[in-house]
Parts: structure tokens; C-alpha cells; sequence
């Protein structure tokens, strides 16, 4: 049976739903796309809120942004069924006279065995905030401190090694670092973290670990105090 594509009448082509390719993509919508992006990031340390709590990966605002844009997408993206190997990729971001901000979305697949590229502008609504993190660190505030010291004498041979088991989580959570003689104090807003670190360095190197509460009170009826982790090298 001779083959034809309704719309445009060409000849010999693969057809989906009786058109060729071309015409297909032209008369249906091959993504719906939702007509406004909306997202949180932490202007301070990029972080991004997603799910409900305050994620660290970008390493710059527009990285972030991106991630945030491509997050929502993959929650709300419809995709035509005929088009394979689908992939999107955030464009060029604008502002109208109006103050509103929109983002081109870029979007290939496959439809048979000919690539489509195609693309669609959304309104984008993405607010920078200062995160519970950033406004901790601001305040000094914090939830336990390794006390680093020296089992005879403190040196900065000893600091190197101990830092250098820092991973981005320990070093991302260090509000403050108090230097003196006998050694380094390392203020922490996460107490996890803290007991995390000083876990992976005495695997791995022999010290004393002496742990302690100070400043304790009742808070909404529960104990709460600062953790001492004294840690002698």
C-alpha cells in the first residue's frame, strides 16, 4: 500500500499517527512543559531546597538555578510516548519589562530514526534566601566542638593530618575555628557531623577521645547541651 503523509503529502516516509516526522512534531506537542518553574536556593552557599530540605551541590547561583529547573521538570514533564532518547537541557535565562523571569528549555529525541530538536520558553520563579545553615554559621552558632590537642605537644603537622580527613560535609558545617597554644578548637552546627568526623580519623589514627556537655539546659523538655569531643593526637 502506498504510504503518504496526510498532512504535507509526502511520499515514502516513516509515518507516526499517518504524518511524517516533521509534520508530527509541527501539529502535536511533543512535552508539555508547566507554565512556571518555581524553586528556592541559598544565595550565600547555592544550596537548594528540594524535597523538602536544604541540599548542597552547585558550586555557583547559575548551577543552581539549573538544578532546580531541571528537578521540577523531571517531577512534572510529559513526554510524547513516539519520542525516544529524549533529553532536555536549560537554555538562556531573560527577564521581561515587567520584571518576570523566564527560562528556554531545549529539548531533543527521536522520533523513528530522525533527531527533533525543539524548544519551549517557561516563566521561572526562583527565590534566593539565606538557608538555616548560612544564618548559623552567621550567628556563631553551634552544636559541638573538637577540642584538637596534642598528646605532648601540639604542632601544625598534627592540624594538617587531622583536616585532612575533612570531608565537604565536616568542612560546609564549621562555624568558627578558635586557635591557642595547646591547639585548635573546631565549632560545628551539626553534633553529627562532628562524632562522624572524629569517628573516621581515630580509624584511621591512634587518639585519645574524651567526649563531654557543657552549657546543658531543658529545651521544650528535653536535655539539650553542646558537645566536647576532646581528641588527643
Amino acid at each position: 500500500m502506498h504510504k503518504f503523509c496526510i498532512v504535507c503529502g509526502k511520499e515514502d516516509v516513516d509515518l507516526i499517527d499517518r504524518m511524517c516526522s516533521d509534520c508530527y512534531v509541527q501539529r502535536r506537542n511533543p512535552a508539555n512543559l508547566p507554565k512556571v518553574i518555581e524553586g528556592k536556593i541559598c544565595k550565600l552557599c547555592y544550596s537548594e531546597w528540594i524535597n523538602g530540605r536544604w541540599e548542597r551541590g552547585a558550586e555557583s547561583e547559575d548551577e543552581a538555578v539549573n538544578d532546580v529547573i531541571l528537578h521540577e521538570l523531571a517531577k512534572s514533564i510529559k513526554v510524547d510516548p513516539n519520542i525516544k532518547n529524549f533529553r532536555i537541557e536549560p537554555g538562556e535565562r531573560w527577564m521581561d519589562r515587567g520584571g518576570r523571569s523566564y527560562v528556554r528549555i531545549n529539548m531533543e529525541g527521536m522520533i523513528g530514526n530522525k533527531t527533533i530538536n525543539f524548544s519551549q520558553d517557561v516563566e521561572l520563579k526562583v527565590i534566593k534566601v539565606i538557608c538555616e545553615s548560612c544564618i548559623r554559621k552567621r550567628g556563631k552558632y553551634y552544636e559541638a566542638i573538637i577540642q584538637l590537642r596534642g598528646k605532648e605537644k601540639f604542632s601544625q603537622e598534627k592540624r594538617v593530618l587531622f583536616e585532612s580527613f575533612f570531608s565537604r560535609d565536616a568542612a560546609e558545617a564549621v562555624s568558627d575555628v578558635v586557635e591557642s597554644k595547646d591547639g585548635i578548637d573546631y565549632y560545628f552546627i551539626n553534633k553529627t557531623v562532628a562524632k562522624r568526623l572524629v569517628s573516621s580519623f581515630t580509624s584511621m589514627v591512634k587518639a585519645e577521645v574524651v567526649q563531654s556537655f557543657e552549657k546543658e539546659r531543658l529545651k521544650d523538655g528535653k536535655r539539650d547541651a553542646k558537645l566536647v569531643i576532646s581528641l588527643r593526637v
